[in-house]
This record gives C-alpha cells, sequence and structure tokens, in this order.
C-alpha cells in the first residue's frame, strides 16, 4: 500500500521483469543439468556478468484504488494474477 502526496490510499503491486528473457528448461535437460551442477542458475548468472552480458530488469508497478477491490471476479491482491 502506498499513499501519495493528497494523501490517497493505492494498492500497489510491483513487477520486475527480466530484459534477458525467460529461459526454462524441458525435464530431460532440468535432470542432467541439475544433476551435473545443482548451482547451474547461478554459475549461469556469473558466466554471463563475467562475459559482459550484465542482466538488467525493468519495474512495472500496478495501482488500484482500495475502494475497485471487489469490482473484479477474481483477487487483484492475490500474487499469482497480473
Amino acid at each position: 500500500m502506498l499513499i501519495n502526496k493528497a494523501g490517497r490510499v493505492r494498492y500497489v503491486k510491483f513487477h520486475w521483469k527480466s530484459t534477458c528473457g525467460v529461459k526454462c528448461l524441458l525435464d530431460d535437460e532440468a535432470k542432467r543439468v541439475g544433476g551435473d551442477n545443482h548451482s547451474h542458475a547461478t554459475q549461469d548468472l556469473y558466466d554471463s556478468i563475467k562475459a559482459g552480458n550484465y542482466p538488467e530488469w525493468k519495474l512495472f508497478i500496478q495501482t488500484m484504488d482500495p475502494e475497485d477491490e471487489d469490482k473484479f471476479d477474481f483477487d487483484p491482491l492475490d500474487v499469482t494474477k497480473i
């Protein structure tokens, strides 16, 4: 929850989105890669930074007036909903 300069309350959701995209492994790949190196994601991050490919994220913010919360057919404060 944030309060603006005018004293109005807003519910807020913060979304960090990678500008590098999202990479997923298939089941067989995950078993192989995870079995070889359980810290493979951390190793990939270190290797990328060392190569000069620095990670970046963009911050997106959703705001909502608390009075609008009941106007949805789902819970808009549910972190699994956008």
